[in-house]
């Protein structure tokens, strides 16, 4: 994965994750939510939905893998109208979160050139496509 995407995915993750874990707050996170008239949660579909655009967007990473966070993360979204039903979907997608930054983290690294000449031998071609 390039690190431009990597950056990206965690930027987007660490975002989405402080707050799933905020509105999976018993009262403060419900009262949030409703003070606003569910605002929060159209924002979270775009956050999940620039998450979509972007893993289609990387065409030699391997974020594809992933792809079913976001869309998770839309349908909890799209359900969690309910104030308890919401709160127990914003707790398992915060722990789905926790392990999509580590995902992210635990990619390897995407290297631009994949291959080094030593001085035109060809013998001593080395891949080098992850670090």
């Amino acid at each position: 994965m390039k690190s431009s995407f990597r950056i990206l995915f965690l930027v987007l993750g660490i975002i989405a994750l402080m707050r799933e874990a905020f509105f999976g707050l018993p009262i403060i996170g419900d009262l949030y939510v409703l003070f606003t008239a569910w605002a929060p949660i159209g924002t979270s579909l775009i956050i999940y939905g620039l998450m979509i655009a972007a893993m289609l967007a990387d065409q030699y990473g391997r974020s594809k893998e992933l792809l079913w966070v976001p869309i998770v993360g839309i349908v909890f979204s799209l359900i969690s109208f309910v104030p308890i039903v919401a709160m127990i979907l914003h707790w398992v997608m915060t722990f789905i979160m926790i392990y999509f930054i580590i995902r992210v983290m635990s990619f390897p690294k995407q290297v631009g050139n994949t291959h080094v000449y030593y001085g035109g031998d060809t013998d001593k071609t080395v891949n080098r496509r992850y670090e």
